[in-house]
């Protein structure tokens, strides 16, 4: 496979990412909608609140920071596989020039 074609698949997997995680965030920030579509779902508590306030509470913070964290791991993990084809698109064309003389 050649740089290239790395780096559109790159990009690809990129803009997958970047579209789930959106996704993922949107879900997690607007649960709350749930029990505005579903009016039936207020009647319980969850550690002394209602029951709309505490699973909005854990997804809108609590799970956003776990959401976060994860969004970070798979983020790095990308930056290190752009870096290895920059390294690589810079060792080939230093090698390119030095063929060339």
């Amino acid at each position: 496979m050649n740089n290239e074609e790395k780096k559109q698949q790159l990009y690809k997997k990129e803009l997958v990412m970047t579209v789930l995680i959106a996704l993922m965030f949107f879900v997690m920030c607007y649960t709350v909608f749930i029990f505005v579509l579903f009016p039936g779902l207020k009647g319980g508590y969850i550690l002394g609140f209602p029951t709309h306030y505490a699973i909005t509470l854990f997804f809108g913070w609590i799970g956003m920071i776990i959401a976060t964290f994860i969004y970070t791991q798979v983020a790095n993990k990308f930056d290190e596989e752009m870096e290895e084809l920059a390294v690589e698109s810079s060792e080939k064309s230093g090698s390119d020039e030095e063929g060339g003389q």
